[in-house]
Formats: C-alpha cells, structure tokens, sequence
C-alpha cells in the first residue's frame, strides 16, 4: 500500500493542479488493479484464520492425547505397585526377598526406584540402595500420611526424593496386612521418563511442548528442559487453567517467545499438557504468500502503468492537435481538422470543423443583425439612450440627438444628469438605485422591459419638457448596462390637462343644472297641484289624468335632477378621507330605511364589518343604495338582505346579497352607466343613477365594484376597500 502512494505521488507531483490525460489513466490502472490486490490480501488473511483455527484445532487434540499418555503411565505405575503390595514376602516380612522382586519390576522401565515405608515414615526397603544399609526417613511423610489414612493410592506431583536427592514424581499404594494398611509402597518415575514420552510423540521441533504436574510445576519440556524442570509454567498458562481445563490462546513462554498455546488438563489425575506453536512459524506461509503477492502487485502495476502512459501519450498528442485549430476558431478564421487517429478527438474535429462553418454563417447573420438594428435604432420615433453603472451616456441616437438638441458625438461620454433638470436629480438616483437592487437580487422587475417612470427632460438650450422612460437594466461579462427610451409626451399632458378642465366644467355644469332646475320643478309642481285643487271639478277625466300625468313627471324629474346633483357631488367635492367604522355606518343606513323596511316587511342582517379609511357620507350612501336596491327589486313578500365582509389580499371584500329577482348575467356590466335601467318605471320606479354612484364611491377610494355570481335566486353586489386600517368587526 506504500509502494501505491509513491507512485500516485510520483505521477501527481507536476500536475497537482490540472492532471494530465497520461496522469488520469494511470491513476484508474492503479485504482482498479488496488481493489482486486487488497481482495486476493483479504482471501489469504482469511485463509490464514482458517489455518490458524485448524491448527489450534489440532494441537488441543494433541495436547489431549500426551494428557491420556501421561495419565497411562501413572496407571500403569499404580497397577504395578498394587501388585507388588500384596506380595507374599511382605506378609513373611522377607525384606530381601521383597527387594528382590522390587528390582524385578525396576526392569519393565516405567518406574525407576521403589521404596518401602512403615507407617512412622521410616524406609524399610529402598531399591536404590543395597539392602542392609541404613536407610534415611521418607521426604514426603504428607503423603504418606494421606495413604495411610485414606487407604488410597496417590500419585505426587514433582518433589525431592530423599534417597535419590533429585526431583522426581512419587506414586504411592496402601500395604494391606490383616485387613489394616500396615505401610506404604512408593514407586518413583523420574522425569526422564516424561521427556521420553514427549520425544515419542514425534512432534514438529518447533513446537513449545510442556508437561506440567497439578501444582503446574514444569515435570517434562522439549525445550531446555534442564533449565526449567520444577519451575512453574507461564503466568498466563497458570491463569487460563483456573478457568477452562482445555483451550487455545496467544501467550509468552517462559523464555519470552509468543506462541499459540494449546493446552489440556487431565480432570482424573491432574496433570496437564501445553503445546507451544511460535507464531513466526505460524504467520510464515502468510508472510512468504503476502510477499509474493506484493511482487506481483508492483509488477502487474508496472505494466499497466506502462500501457496507461503509451495510451495516455497517445490520447494526448490526438488531443494537442486540437489546440491550433481551437485557436484558429477563437480568432473567426475557418478551419478543418485532420484524422488523429483516437475516434472520440476525431469527433471533437469534426464538430470544430461543423462549428466553423457555423459561425461564419452566424457572423454574417450577426453583421447583418447588427446594421439592422442600428438602423432601427437610429430611425426610430423615440430617444434611446444607453449608460453603464456610472450614468455615463454609451449611444445615442438620431431621435434623442433630435429631442435634446445635441449631436451624438457630443453627447456620448456626458454624464446622463445632464440632460435632467436639477431638482430631478436625487429621483434620478433613486430610480437607478432601485433598478441596480432589483439586478442584485433577481427581482423580475429589473430584467429587460424594466420600469417605466414620468419625469421632465431637460434639452441643451435648458428647455424643459415632460417625458415618459422606460427603463431597463442587463449586465453583460459582468458590467451593468441601462437603456432608456424616452418619449416626448408634451402633446399627450396638454391634452390631458384640456381634459382635465373639460370634465371639470362638465362636473360644474351637472351641478349647476341640476341645481337651477330644483326652482322651476317646484313651481310647475305648485301651479299644476293649485290647478287640481281649483279646477277639478271644472274638467273631465281626460284631463285629470293629464294633470296626474303630469305631477308624477316634475317629480321623477325633481328626483333625476336630485340624483344627478348627488352623482356630480361625488367628483366636485374633495374630502379628506378618515378611520370609519363601517359597523356604525350600517347602523345607521338601517334607521334612516326603518319606514321602508317596515313597509316592505324586509329583514337585513349585518355580519362583522372592518374599520376602514374613507369619506363616511358617500360609504353611507353607498350601503344605502345597495340595500334599497335589495329591497325594491324583490317580489317576494319578505325581502331578505344580507351585509357581510371578508379580508383577502391585503383589501377588504364587502358583499350586500339579496333574494331580489336577480340580473342577467348580460346585463352584469350595463347596470353601472348612468340612466342604465332594465325595467319600466310602471315596474320599479328610479332613475338609474343609484348603481352608477356607488360605482363612483367605490372607485373614489381605490377599489372596484361588481355582481357576484352565486347559487339561487337573487342578487350579491361585491366591492373592495383598501386594507388602509387594520379594525376588528363588529356584529349588528
């Protein structure tokens, strides 16, 4: 893995910032030869594991096995002794005939000396020393003690004997005489015998192999066994059997080299076996495989780096070609590329060749474009004019030369405030100002088509005149570039201002009229009722209805020209507008149609209506318009009138809804004009003003009126008032 960081640090070391083609191909070489070497790593890693637990595997079987061998031995060493304990010399206590048989059994190899100890501990027989001599107490009189209060034999672990004065392992049985144990006969194995047993096993050289007593003494090892004999086994060893009496585990022999240990106790006699396996012998195979596999690795690299670096030169090279004909491209020239040998450039070739071609089409549609649009810049009707961020002027053209009195040349470079009047100025900033915030945070309103504002133009000889702009803003390679297109709108304000006067001597003359009728009406009204009253009884009935007649016309026309006065009242008086309570309005309106509503036998119910800013009269009025209208227009026999409004959208939505007789939608629009009526005045007696001032009243605080379509019968007139105020509503 080191040897792969080099080398992707050798091929990256002069192309840290822009890679090369020949840098790419080596590193995907390198990257999808990694991922199979670290795969073919983990197999053998695995495979290892497998070995190892196979191996553990097998030397607690083996440790087994020398357990059962050892546990043998001392069986057979106690059978042995049993049957030399009930020897007929001992019963005569025929000590030299029992010496005799002693060494007889001395020669079957498995037990190197014997001794005969009375119950005070003293020897009585001893084949390692002639018979006749003096012979020394026993130095396991503890034992001793234990078989003869027992009755039972017992197998010692390693100790001192005291005739031999080396270390040995004791194997003890009851002497039985009379039915009481009468003495001791001990049987010695020295540990030779063990080392013997370990050597027959025929295990590898390599391996740790120990032989250990119950109090986990060293008894035989196949490793400087001189050098440990009665020593005690590893600390770790000693604390793993206090735990499980069979396993495998990594430790540090007594010598200090790691290895697996398997190990086995016997559950009978208490001796045990550990075989040590060196975990260098272990992880050698995997080391010489690793090795290998690294070997192969660099070499199978080395070889796919080679072929990445011959292919990537190639790709290159097939690559660089393209750079002159881009440049040649870059420049406007035409260019065509020859076959470079790799398919994927050659498409690339092929579509700079498409692309040149192309663009000397495009540029000569362009240049085309390009003289068009001047021209329709220079022949249009109005100034445009285009300034970058500092409002210094870029183009001007023949109209704007035209419409400030100043030759283009002159113009280009100005600062734009030079064709504004002075006090327009701070405007002009704030507009451009607005224009820039609205490019800075993408609001639609500053991509072209922009804003359009009424200001005043200022020509060069400092005449002023009004202008209308149309303002647009566009950032081209990182520059924010204005166009404005003005218009000279003097022509259009004049006719506006005519306007503006002629409609307020129309109001002022609607006004006066339909004030100076109210005198004659009267009187014709008084002389044709002071006729009836004297004359009645002098005509006959044609001419009473004549006078009848002609009474209900001087009052539908005192009421006309009372309509009217109130219709031109609207736009003649200019009010302040005022926080109205239109909960309170509605209160009112009732009381003053308290006799018609009482006539009519109608019900109108008030929901929750808003406070509001507006002029109080003209709202009553319009309530009261509407409401009437509700009640008028109804055959049945208990009109119903509902007032209710609703907030949405920052305004609020008033609806007066009636059980009337209801509006074709045709006629939706048309009951708004003045003098509109869509029923005889024999039907329903009005004027046809009253819908025409509630128009009026609604569009003179900014909002809109219209007859809302809805289930059933009847009708629902709609109207909306600013939200100006924000008021609870109140129930009536």
């Amino acid at each position: 893995m080191h040897t792969y960081f080099v080398i992707v640090r050798v091929l990256f070391l002069k192309s840290v910032t822009a890679p090369t083609i020949r840098s790419r191909l080596v590193l995907l070489t390198i990257l999808c030869m990694v991922p199979a070497f670290l795969m073919a790593a983990l197999v053998l890693a695995y495979n290892y594991r497998q070995q190892q637990d196979e191996l553990s595997r097998e030397s607690i079987a083996g440790a087994r096995t020398l357990t059962r061998l050892v546990d043998r031995e001392l069986a057979l060493a106690q059978v042995a002794l049993d049957v030399l304990a009930a020897s007929p010399a001992l019963k005569l206590r025929d000590h030299a005939a029992f010496q005799r048989q002693a060494q007889e059994v001395l020669k079957r190899g498995f037990i190197n000396n014997i001794a005969l100890i009375d119950v005070s501990g003293q020897q009585l027989v001893n084949t390692a020393i002639p018979f006749g001599e003096a012979l020394p107490m026993t130095g396991v009189m503890d034992q001793v003690r234990r078989v003869l209060q027992s009755g039972q034999p017992e197998v010692s672990g390693l100790v001192t004997g005291a005739a031999l004065k080396r270390q040995l392992v004791s194997v003890m049985v009851p002497v039985i005489s009379g039915g009481n144990v009468s003495g001791v006969l001990s049987g010695v194995i020295l540990p030779g015998h063990f080392a013997k047993l370990l050597d027959s096993y025929d295990l590898p050289p390599d391996r740790i192999t120990v032989i250990f007593d119950p109090a986990d003494k060293v008894v035989a090892r196949s490793h400087d066994p001189e050098l440990y004999l009665g020593k005690g086994i590893a600390s770790g060893l000693s604390e793993r059997l206090k735990q499980v009496k069979e396993g495998a585990f990594e430790l540090a022999t007594l010598e200090g080299v790691q290895v697996l240990s398997a190990f086995s106790r016997s559950p009978v006699s208490g001796w045990g076996v550990a075989i040590g396996i060196p975990l260098n012998s272990l992880t050698q195979d995997l080391r010489h495989a690793m090795a290998m596999l690294l070997a192969v690795m660099v070499l199978l690299i080395g070889l796919g780096v080679a072929g990445s670096w011959w292919m990537g030169g190639r790709i290159a090279r097939a690559v660089r070609a393209l750079q002159a004909p881009a440049r040649d491209l870059g420049q406007g020239e035409r260019i065509e590329v020859p076959e470079l040998g790799v398919q994927e450039p050659n498409e690339v070739g092929q579509e700079l060749t498409r692309a040149s071609v192309l663009l000397q089409s495009t540029r000569s549609a362009l240049a085309e474009n390009e003289t068009r649009l001047r021209s329709i810049v220079e022949s249009a009707m109005d100034a445009i004019i285009a300034v970058d961020a500092r409002q210094v002027i870029l183009m001007f053209n023949a109209a704007a030369e035209t419409m400030f009195s100043c030759p283009a040349g002159q113009a280009i470079g100005m600062p734009l405030t030079r064709f504004i009047p002075k006090r327009f100025h701070a405007h002009n900033a704030e507009v451009f100002q607005r224009q820039e915030q609205r490019q800075r945070t993408g609001d639609p309103a500053g991509a072209p088509g922009g804003v359009t504002d009424v200001t005043v133009g200022l020509r060069m000889n400092g005449e002023e005149f009004p202008a209308e702009v149309s303002f647009s803003s566009v950032r081209q390679s990182g520059h924010l570039l204005h166009t404005l297109i003005i218009r000279d709108v003097t022509s259009r304000v004049r006719a506006y201002k005519a306007l503006e006067r002629s409609n307020l001597d129309l109001q002022q003359f609607a006004y006066v009229a339909s004030h100076d009728l109210k005198t004659p009406l009267r009187s014709i009204g008084g002389f044709v009722q002071l006729l009836e009253r004297n004359h009645a009884d002098k005509l006959d009935e044609k001419g009473l209805a004549l006078i009848h007649r002609t009474t209900a016309a001087v009052r539908r026309l005192e009421q006309l020209t009372e309509d009217l006065l109130s219709y031109a009242r609207i736009e003649a008086e200019v009010r302040q507008f005022e926080p109205v309570d239109m909960a309170e309005v509605a209160r009112e309106v009732l009381h003053l149609l308290e006799a018609t509503l009482q006539a009519a036998g109608a019900t109108v119910t008030v929901h929750g209506l808003p406070l509001v800013r507006g002029d109080r009269t003209q709202l009553a009025q319009l309530l009261m318009n509407l409401v009437g209208n509700g009640i008028k227009y109804c055959r049945d026999p208990a009109p119903r009138v509902e007032v209710s409004a609703m907030h949405k959208d920052r305004e609020w939505v008033f609806s007066v809804k009636d059980n009337g007789i209801g509006i074709d939608p045709r006629h939706h629009e048309k009951v708004f004009e003045v003098f509109k009526r869509l029923h005889s005045q024999s039907d329903y007696p009005g004027t046809g003003i009253g819908l025409a001032i509630c128009r009026r009243v609604v569009e003179g605080h900014g909002g809109r009126i219209w007859i809302a379509a809805h289930e059933g019968p009847g009708t629902t007139f709609s109207f909306t008032l600013p939200e100006d105020l924000t008021g609870h509503p109140h129930e009536t």
